[in-house]
C-alpha cells in the first residue's frame, strides 16, 4: 500500500497491538498543545464509555463550565437551551491502525491497531 494514503500525523512510537493511545491536543493562539497522553488496554473500555471519555476530555479542556457539560448530553431535537454538538471523525494514521477523533479546537483522539499483521511493517 501506499504511504499518502495514510495521514501520518503524530503517530505515537509506543503504541502496540492491544491498546489505545488516547491524546488530547489543543489549538491556542496560533499554537499547538499536547495536554495528555495516555496508554490504556482495549479490553479495559467499551467502544460506548470511549466516546465518553472524548466528550469528557475536551469538554476538561475547552470549557469547565457547567452549562456547556450539561448542553453536550443534550440531543439536535429543539433549539432552546442549544445542544452542544461534538465533531466525529475516523482516520487511519498508518498501515494498520485507526484513530477516532472528537472535537475541534480542542480534539482527542484514541489510536489502536486493527490490522496486527499491517502494524510497523517497512513498505517495499
Amino acid at each position: 500500500m501506499e504511504k499518502a494514503m495514510y495521514e501520518n500525523f503524530e503517530i505515537c512510537p509506543d503504541l502496540k497491538a492491544k491498546e489505545f493511545c488516547i491524546v488530547v491536543r489543543e489549538y491556542q493562539e496560533g499554537q499547538f498543545h499536547r495536554r495528555f497522553h495516555e496508554h490504556i488496554p482495549k479490553h479495559r473500555i467499551s467502544e460506548e464509555r470511549l466516546s465518553g471519555m472524548f466528550q469528557a476530555l475536551v469538554l476538561k479542556f475547552q470549557n469547565n463550565e457547567p452549562l456547556t457539560i450539561m448542553r453536550s448530553f443534550l440531543n439536535a431535537r429543539g433549539k432552546e437551551p442549544s445542544a452542544f454538538m461534538f465533531m466525529w471523525r475516523v482516520t487511519y494514521p498508518e498501515a494498520g491502525v485507526l484513530r477516532k477523533y472528537c472535537g475541534t479546537n480542542v480534539c482527542a483522539w484514541a489510536d489502536e491497531v486493527i490490522v496486527p499483521a499491517n502494524f510497523r511493517k517497512e513498505s517495499i
